[in-house]
């Protein structure tokens, strides 16, 4: 299939109302999932006019009081920061949700009174993450890269990075920062409020590590602090954990929940996108 067959094919997705949402949600479109998909069509070249019609129409739809099970989550916060700055760069919610993500960090006096960050932001917060935090940084630094950042901004990514670094654990391939997580994010049904839409989401940890290491940022942060050490072991750590999660080339989702989803298409591309991250980081010409 090529690349034009797979956006023919995301724009046939498209709901009648505008937007996407996931397979096994309702017919009511979901901001994660609009940004994603309008994320990956703006890469692939897709009409700036159609994309910018879409945009519209999530960003309209992603309000707190429209939304607030989803403004309230970091990982549908980040998902949709990541995918409008590559659809919609100069989009005016971009500073807004980069506020409300930087507003949602935790303190975490068990890593040096690091900033980090849980499932929710706000409170309940819920306990440290290393995913969500993860997640954060990647869509910080992102951000800093498309809109600048201020020095408040720039602390926060960089204490996440900091915290990341700090597990205290002495193998990190096997260490809780790793562990593979499942989330529920549950929102009133529009056409019945007294009953929830919930969606699923697996989240295939060590890959998001590798890309949180990875970034520009977390780089400046190990080399500026002397950590490159501990940077390496971590990244080293998450990267053994992803290639574990494959057996020729496919990933496995292996949780034991009894679910029937255990070849994800989703988690193989995480995977691969992971290791191909890891090698261009790693890769060192001779001299």
């Amino acid at each position: 299939m090529s690349t034009g067959d797979l956006v023919e094919t995301l724009w046939r997705l498209r709901l009648p109302d505008g937007g996407w949402s996931a397979r096994t949600q309702g017919s009511e479109a979901r901001p994660e999932i609009t940004a994603l998909v309008l994320g990956a069509l703006a890469r692939a070249g897709s009409s700036g006019d159609r994309v910018a019609a879409e945009v519209a129409g999530c960003t309209a739809r992603f309000t707190r009081a429209s939304d607030p099970a989803g403004r309230d989550a970091t990982h549908v916060v980040t998902t949709v920061l990541r995918g409008l700055l590559r659809a919609a760069p100069r989009a005016p919610v971009l500073p807004e949700l980069r506020e409300t993500l930087v507003d949602g960090a935790l303190d975490d006096e068990r890593r040096e009174h690091l900033r980090c960050w849980a499932y929710r932001l706000h409170p309940p917060y819920g306990p440290p993450s290393a995913l969500h935090t993860a997640q954060a940084v990647v869509a910080l630094d992102r951000a800093a890269r498309v809109l600048g950042e201020t020095a408040a901004t720039r602390a926060a990514r960089q204490d996440a990075v900091r915290w990341l670094l700090a597990c205290p654990e002495e193998r990190h391939d096997t260490c809780p920062d790793v562990t593979n997580l499942r989330e529920e994010v549950r929102r009133p049904r529009t056409d019945d409020p007294a009953r929830h839409e919930v969606l699923n989401v697996r989240h295939f940890t060590a890959s998001w590590l590798v890309r949180a290491l990875t970034t520009p940022g977390a780089r400046e942060v190990a080399l500026a602090d002397g950590l490159q050490a501990r940077w390496r072991e971590r990244l080293d750590g998450a990267f053994a954990t992803v290639w574990a999660g494959q057996t020729d080339g496919i990933w496995s989702w292996d949780r034991g929940d009894g679910t029937e989803l255990r070849r994800p298409m989703w988690m193989t591309y995480q995977g691969l996108s992971a290791m191909r991250t890891h090698a261009v980081w790693m890769y060192q010409p001779d001299g």
